[in-house]
């Protein structure tokens, strides 16, 4: 199956719904990818994900069509390179706090002359042959992840940076850099205040926009503009799920409820 292009869906301005992974299982890939979200997100930043993994997850939502997006550990120009040859099509870099930070993300992404990206696309050569630098920058869909007070006095500046085509909001490390809790939820004035600027920024320069929502409650997210939004993620899904499992088998059985132990 043909993967869909994550560009072309981006360019029809309405949000994409994602599914974020953090979880090593290319099989919960692969079923997350039939369900028809728009895109799968593979968390090898803050996930348990190596790059075995990885590829193998990348392998599965291709099955599927649906296209997936990696967050690399860092501004690596070789990890960056890496996830774009095993097959995703966009790359999230995350604790971009200033144009030249961005740049060198989106130099990363990109071919000679464009960028720096080493010749050596193998899964990507698999699907379009004959596989060109063109094809390839044209392809590669580059997220700056804006997660700090810094990256937000500088929004303005790497939102309009050529080759950045994503400002992408982390909330819970935004809110830790402005003093507050982390969290998704945009409970405070000023951490809401943070996301709307940024948002506002990515709007006048036309580049495309992405946040952590903290339910899949996206009305918010998309009267602001907001383009690709994950309304899904693995692990907290997995623990409501089970919660809710045992708690209506214990009801039915007459057993007192489980509760959350994080709470």
């Amino acid at each position: 199956m043909t993967t869909r292009s994550l560009r072309e869906a981006l360019s029809t301005g309405r949000p994409l719904l994602g599914a974020w992974l953090q979880m090593p299982n290319p099989i919960a890939a692969e079923a997350v990818g039939h369900l028809g979200f728009d895109w799968v997100g593979i968390d090898t930043q803050h996930g348990l994900i190596g790059y075995e993994t990885m590829l193998s997850m990348l392998q599965a939502t291709a099955v599927t069509g649906t296209p997936a997006v990696v967050r690399v550990s860092g501004n690596i120009p070789g990890e960056i390179g890496r996830a774009l040859d095993s097959g995703a099509q966009g790359v999230i870099v995350p604790l971009v706090e200033t144009a030249e930070a961005a740049a060198w993300a989106a130099d990363a992404c990109r071919y000679p002359p464009r960028g720096h990206r080493s010749w050596g696309a193998l899964r990507p050569a698999l699907e379009s042959v004959p596989y060109t630098p063109r094809i390839g920058d044209e392809q590669a869909v580059c997220f700056a992840m804006v997660e700090t007070v810094a990256g937000v006095e500088n929004i303005e500046a790497i939102a309009a940076v050529d080759g950045v085509d994503v400002v992408y909001i982390g909330p819970s490390d935004l809110a830790s850099s402005a003093g507050l809790p982390p969290m998704l939820a945009l409970q405070d004035d000023s951490h809401r205040e943070l996301v709307e600027r940024i948002a506002s920024a990515c709007g006048t320069a036309g580049t495309w926009s992405g946040i952590h929502p903290p339910t899949p409650d996206i009305a918010w997210y998309r009267d602001k503009g907001f383009n690709l939004l994950p309304v899904y993620r693995d692990l907290p899904a997995l623990q409501e799920g089970a919660l809710a499992a045992i708690n209506v088998a214990r009801a039915s059985a007459g057993l007192q409820q489980a509760t959350d132990e994080r709470t």
